[in-house]
């Protein structure tokens, strides 16, 4: 059964890890970086967690379109159904992949979003 988790409070965050989880925060496209954070201010918080999901941002621009001339291509308000995993990197606190829902909030509409797992 999957729960909602805040990682960005937690410490130590390998109870979570290679299991189900949902996750909620602020995702990030820049570049080519993907990954959430815990709270949507700019300049963006050092505490993340990375996000693996090829062809998101794809995914994403059909349903919902990126910002334009903004910092990001997407900082939008997520919530992210998938198996939650040790960070790549030591700013990551986490990492999320074999994502299979992402709930998108933009203008008080949220976006359901089924990443193509095919990609």
């Amino acid at each position: 059964m999957s729960k909602v988790i805040d990682l960005f409070s937690c410490d130590d965050n390998s109870d979570f890890f290679n299991k189900n989880a949902v996750v909620s925060g602020y995702l990030v496209i820049r570049g080519r970086e993907c990954f959430l954070v815990g709270e949507s201010r700019y300049p963006f918080p050092d505490s993340r967690v990375e996000i693996y999901c090829p062809g998101l941002e794809a995914s994403l621009d059909s349903i919902v379109g990126g910002w334009v001339g903004g910092v990001a291509s997407y900082f939008d308000e997520v919530t992210i159904h998938g198996v939650v995993g040790p960070g790549t990197t030591c700013r990551d606190v986490a990492s999320i992949s074999k994502i299979s829902k992402i709930a998108l909030i933009r203008d008080e509409c949220e976006y359901e979003i089924i990443p193509d797992v095919g990609v």
